[in-house]
């Protein structure tokens, strides 16, 4: 390349690579863009994928959040039924209920004092207390 101008050297090799394309059969392929339209191009299509990602992910949230808002109704439905059942329980557990239930359905009575047998250390005769019991009981 001796010799030759700076254009006559870009001539030459525009024209072995123009050669060269023809020879391979390749074209090159023009988007008849300049380089500041692709830019504008390329962030247009950067920012449509942001919109459609920040689309995406508020559709997201949107059901993450209905899918809270089911959840925690049945929870407030569970509490009250657990509340409901705890006051079940405290009042089927009330003494006065249990009276009332040992003396009207078993017919249980409270104990007088013949009913009563007193066992001291003094008193201890060798038998056992269930002996001991059922011969009060049967006198």
């Amino acid at each position: 390349m001796a010799g030759y101008s700076g254009t006559q050297v870009n001539r030459a090799y525009s024209g072995s690579v123009a050669a060269g394309r023809a020879a391979t059969g390749r074209r090159s392929v023009s988007t008849g863009l300049s380089s500041g339209a692709r830019k504008t191009v390329l962030v247009l299509i950067i920012a449509v994928g942001l919109v459609f990602l920040l689309v995406s992910l508020n559709a997201y949230a949107a059901t993450l959040q209905y899918d809270n808002n089911v959840l925690r109704a049945e929870n407030e439905y569970l509490q009250a039924e657990i509340d409901s059942m705890n006051s079940q329980i405290v009042e089927q557990t009330k003494v006065t209920r249990i009276e009332k239930l040992a003396t009207g359905k078993y017919g249980m009575v409270y104990p007088s004092a013949t009913n009563c047998i007193t066992i001291s250390e003094e008193e201890q005769t060798g038998e056992s207390l269930a002996a001991m019991i059922k011969s009060e009981a049967y006198n």
